[in-house]
């Protein structure tokens, strides 16, 4: 197709790497093709790449960008939580790509927010959007977080690691909390509470606390199919009392330290929730619990109201969000992006 610029962007977590390649005419991305890989059965970034792309294509992409959970230095970066190495100078040069750049994979969904329709978000707290910086908080594996500054015209993210920053216990249950993972991990971050490890961490604290009783069905469940998934499942059933008392911390944890972050970047415009997890526990977010810690903050509990909070629906925001940082490395602007819905 004429004028047609071939873009491939890829979200790499701890868990999955998932990988799109794109077409780029007149500022809309059209998706060419696009795949998911365990990223445990590799041995790194560029055997999955390789798996990708095929004979002769790396040369026609003129622009390659991905998204990944750890902070990026130099092109480069260690991933927190999966031992691989990712160098963006040394995959592009393997490979044979014309430019690569890699991101904080906070940073990929900055990118994709403003490129997703309406439909793609679920909204908490409608607030009362202002011009201004907004902020984005993603639990999933790990804990993102991101602020996204308004330049004057458009909104510019910028990573952080904030999900590493000392977590701040609010009550005695917190406190408790607190020490309990002291004694497990010696410093304890928000990322041990709000993300998927952090919610098998607060199962075993409350159930610690209620003598260390489990239904043989829910240990055999959390055994075949991990904690996080199936606490977060069984919390809001309500059946299990630990399972809807753990689920109820989290997202009280979860809510409080949105909340610090949308205070820390002054996010008159909005904050947004993203991660792997946050979409599944949209019921137990709405029940009131996040909003009611999101809020809780002395003497701006008023301004903390009027901020708008949406949860991202679409799981492909990072994807999206690292073909159009890649098209802005060849200066050109994406107006719109065509993709199916979720995986």
């Amino acid at each position: 197709m004429k004028g047609e610029r071939l873009i491939l962007s890829g979200d790499m977590g701890g868990t999955k790497t998932y990988l799109a390649l794109f077409s780029l005419v007149g500022g809309v991305l059209e998706p060419v093709r696009e795949a998911a890989y365990q990223n445990e059965r590799y041995s790194g970034p560029d055997e999955v790449l390789r798996d990708f792309l095929r004979v002769g294509e790396a040369k026609a992409l003129e622009s390659a960008s991905f998204g990944i959970a750890c902070p990026v230095v130099g092109n480069r970066c260690v991933l927190t939580n999966l031992n691989w190495t990712v160098d963006g100078n040394a995959l592009q040069a393997g490979l044979g790509l014309q430019r690569l750049t890699l991101i904080n994979d906070l940073e990929a969904i900055g990118w994709g927010v403003g490129l997703l329709p309406a439909q793609d978000f679920f909204v908490l707290q409608q607030g009362i959007s202002r011009t201004g910086n907004a902020a984005l908080i993603a639990a999933g594996t790990g804990l993102g977080e991101a602020i996204l500054f308004w330049d004057g015209s458009s909104h510019i993210p910028s990573a952080s690691e904030g999900g590493h920053t000392d977590f701040g216990p609010r009550d005695k249950t917190e406190a408790e909390l607190l020490e309990f993972l002291i004694g497990k991990y010696g410093h304890v971050s928000y990322e041990r509470i709000v993300s998927g490890m952090g919610l098998e961490n607060i199962y075993e604290f409350v159930k610690a606390r209620a003598g260390g009783e489990e239904p043989g069905w829910l240990k055999e469940r959390i055994a075949a199919e991990g904690a996080a998934p199936v606490v977060s499942e069984e919390g809001m059933k309500g059946i299990d009392n630990n399972c809807a008392e753990a689920l109820r911390l989290f997202v009280s944890v979860y809510g409080a330290e949105a909340g610090n972050l949308a205070l820390k970047a002054l996010a008159t415009h909005g904050v947004y929730l993203g991660g792997g997890i946050t979409p599944k526990i949209l019921n137990a977010l709405a029940a009131g619990g996040f909003l009611a810690a999101f809020e809780d903050k002395g003497r701006f509990r008023e301004f903390m109201k009027d901020l708008p909070v949406s949860v991202i629906l679409n799981d492909r925001a990072g994807l999206i969000g690292a073909a159009n940082y890649a098209a802005r490395t060849l200066g050109e602007t994406v107006r719109k992006v065509s993709l199916p819905g979720n995986r």
